[in-house]
């Protein structure tokens, strides 16, 4: 062997790279006609930039002619010469759109994935492109079979002279490997280019240049802001008014937007109410997402300063943080005049979260209560008689009100709270900080304590136990079973800070003994595990290091304590796309689970022990838990399935090909669970198709088989339940995200 120093040229797979650069970026038709519109769209904004002229001027147009194997994309921008070609659309990384004249234009792409990302759908491409600085056009050409014959060489891309493109601008024309559905298409790429300005034709259809500001029968709506307002909070000021629907719910025309003390081009209306946010830069979409918020917001937002992640289907970090602080600012604002009014108090039950959350109590005095009597007063009018003096004021609630007009019949003021709990909390705030009063039937202690109990009440009370241990991390409590003076089946008398807390559980209350049909089954301990959450969840967040003050996931200390399971992303967001599992699901792979019925409780565990999908039956009727669901990864079970369910709020959205479960703290955390599909998601909302929506989720989670299951809603099963020999693709992502650092946690 000589000791002479070689070399030899490393290899590369370069269809293998290939493969996995365009699974991630144009894995759909969806994909690739979003990305090759886009890229049409920034070559005539910076065609219309050069030459100062608005985009909306009838000489630029943009045309997508669809057909079922072949999408061509042709539009008149700057075009490219042949060097551009080769340099930037046909090399992977390069992109031309990271100059100061592509910002100054408005382009919306920076990422440089370029041509070759095309393949993920593709069987041929061909690109002809010609510049307005007089260069003859080009047209380049490559095939699939073309790659897989390079090996490990770089494949040559075909390149030869073409008037096609002439006098300026390109043509893509993607011929594809599968059949595409037209209609599904059109209506994918609507909700991507319908504000923008310049003329995107789809088969001769203009679906393009929609007025981004416009309200909606604008004639149901009341200007409440009297002016353009500037809503402040720390360096971010937006600029926009506040409108009024005829139902008192309000709607934010937003049209200015600082930060830290620099101005940054958004518009948008915001809603506030539960549902969708479309996020887009300079009119073009970027992505629909959902941003917790106390009152729930949905609408449409556009800012320069949004970035996508580089599959474009979500947001990076520092764009969901700014998203997270612009809904959180407007949110302050609306609540504020939500509180102006009784109307519109009762149109927003959600804000009484907020206002606890924030010490906002005093601001109650237009809250409407209910009296013993059957009238109504505000708290502003009940305080006013307290501070004249010779009255005491109650408060209980309406199931002993025989007894409360008694009192009342002697001279008191009996308010009666509200069954919602966050409301009634902060009803009951008020009056005792305010109107000094006093509880009547609220006082709840135990009548009877409970000797003798069953098999079935000693399993509840250890399963209880069992869960208080593990999910909030309380060292020194003890349960009570006993009967409550309040018809309730469980109260948590507090304690000072290092005394053991006493919780009592009426286990013989029907909300308890209806679970006993169901057996010592896993769809039994799923259920107790949520009983606990739902009543206990409030007043242990205050006990549970877990948690801070106001009732958020302490997700740092959590990820510190579990760092061999958790793994934070702080700068490429194109990381989280490693934690990606892709899955087959077929009917095999749907396991049922029978509640109340003879067989026990559930299928033999041999059977389906840890099935991707649960159909539970719930034959005995004791439960609300009938349905579909669907497993989270368990990889994230094992990092922080734990924590999902101490978070009150959970809903779903689906947008494209996406859908994604969300469950939040209400307060900043959020845990994402993104499912993408081979096919759209177009479900039926109140009977209208849709291609993106948000529902809530009123079913508890399903902690069984070692796993944590979300209910898949019913207008979601044909695309997430395989029936007959259907097979179902699925790619699957969990995460968490801390709007208060920007940051994402994902397991390892």
């Amino acid at each position: 062997m000589t000791n002479q120093q070689t070399s030899f040229a490393a290899g590369i797979d370069f269809d293998s790279i290939l493969r996995i650069i365009s699974k991630e970026v144009y894995d759909t038709p969806f994909a690739f006609i979003r990305e090759n519109v886009q890229n049409a769209v920034d070559a005539v904004r910076i065609r219309a930039h050069r030459e100062g002229v608005s985009l909306a001027d009838s000489r630029y147009r943009i045309d997508v002619i669809a057909e079922s194997r072949t999408i061509t994309v042709q539009d008149n921008g700057i075009g490219m010469s042949s060097d551009h070609l080769q340099r930037l659309f046909w090399t992977i990384g390069a992109s031309g759109k990271r100059t100061a004249e592509a910002l100054a234009a408005g382009c919306v792409g920076t990422f440089g994935i370029g041509g070759f990302a095309n393949f993920g759908v593709c069987e041929s491409l061909e690109v002809i492109s010609q510049s307005r600085d007089g260069d003859p056009g080009i047209l380049t050409r490559l095939s699939q079979e073309e790659i897989r014959s390079a090996g490990s060489t770089i494949p040559q891309v075909t390149m030869e002279p073409s008037c096609l493109a002439a006098p300026g601008g390109t043509v893509v024309i993607g011929r594809l490997r599968e059949t595409a559905d037209l209609q599904a298409l059109q209506e994918y790429l609507v909700d991507f280019v319908r504000f923008v300005p310049v003329a995107v034709y789809f088969n001769n259809e203009n679906i393009s240049q929609k007025r981004f500001d416009d309200i909606e029968m604008r004639e149901n709506y009341t200007d409440i802001s009297g002016e353009t307002q500037e809503w402040r909070d720390g360096d971010l000021v937006i600029t926009g008014r506040l409108f009024e629907d005829r139902g008192h719910a309000l709607l934010a025309n937003i049209v200015g937007l600082h930060i830290s003390g620099e101005s940054a081009n958004a518009r948008g209306l915001l809603r506030f109410e539960n549902g969708v946010i479309n996020v887009f830069k300079h009119g073009f979409q970027l992505c629909a997402t959902h941003v917790g918020a106390t009152v729930g917001v949905s609408g449409r937002l556009d800012c320069d300063r949004f970035v996508p992640t580089a599959g474009r289907d979500s947001l990076g970090p520092e764009t969901s943080s700014l998203l997270g602080n612009i809904v959180a600012t407007l949110e302050k604002v609306a609540i504020e005049k939500i509180l102006e009014s009784p109307e519109r108090i009762a149109q927003h039950t959600r804000i009484f979260q907020f206002i606890i959350r924030n010490g906002l109590i005093e601001q109650l005095g237009n809250v409407m209560m209910r009296l013993a009597d059957g009238s109504e007063s505000t708290l502003s009018d009940i305080r006013a008689k307290v501070e004249r003096g010779g009255i005491g004021v109650f408060y209980g609630v309406a199931r002993n009100q025989a007894l409360n007009q008694i009192m009342q019949a002697r001279g008191h003021l009996v308010a009666l709270l509200s069954s919602d709990r966050y409301r009634q909390n902060a009803e009951r705030q008020f009056l005792e900080q305010y109107c000094s009063a006093k509880p009547f039937d609220g006082m709840i202690d135990c009548a009877e304590h409970y000797q003798d109990l069953n098999r079935f009440e000693r399993v509840f009370l250890s399963e209880l136990e069992s869960n208080i241990s593990r999910s909030y991390e309380i060292a020194e409590f003890q349960l009570v079973p006993g009967k409550l003076t309040e018809d309730i089946p469980v109260f948590l008398r507090e304690r000072s800070r290092g005394q053991p807390l006493e919780i009592f559980v009426d286990v013989r209350h029907p909300e308890i003994t209806k679970l006993e049909v169901l057996g010592y089954t896993n769809i039994l301990y799923s259920l107790i595990s949520a009983f606990c959450h739902e009543y206990l969840g409030p007043s242990l967040k205050k006990w549970s290091p877990r948690f801070f003050g106001d009732g958020a996931l302490n997700l740092e200390l959590l990820s510190k304590r579990r760092s061999e399971l958790w793994l934070l992303v702080k700068d490429d967001i194109s990381e989280i796309r490693k934690g990606t599992q892709r899955q087959v699901l077929t009917r095999s792979d749907v396991g049922i689970v029978r509640v109340g019925s003879d067989s026990g409780g559930s299928v033999p565990a041999a059977e389906q022990p840890r099935a991707r999908i649960l159909h539970i039956i719930d034959e005995s009727g004791a439960t609300d838990v009938t349905g579909y669901y669907i497993r989270v990864p368990d990889r994230a079970f094992g990092a922080y399935g734990d924590l999902l369910q101490a978070c009150e709020e959970k809903g779903v959205v689906w947008a494209g090909n996406k859908v994604t479960y969300v469950a939040s703290d209400g307060v900043s955390a959020a845990f994402q669970y993104e499912i993408r599909l081979d096919e759209l998601v177009a479900a039926d909302v109140n009977g209208t198709r849709r291609v993106e929506g948000a529902v809530p989720l009123d079913q508890p989670l399903q902690e069984i088989f070692q796993g944590i299951y979300f209910p898949i809603p019913s207008s979601l099963e044909k695309f997430l339940v395989p029936s007959g020999d259907q097979e179902i693709r699925l790619e699957l992502h969990c995460d968490w995200l801390d709007l208060r650092t920007a940051n994402y946690w994902l397991a390892k």
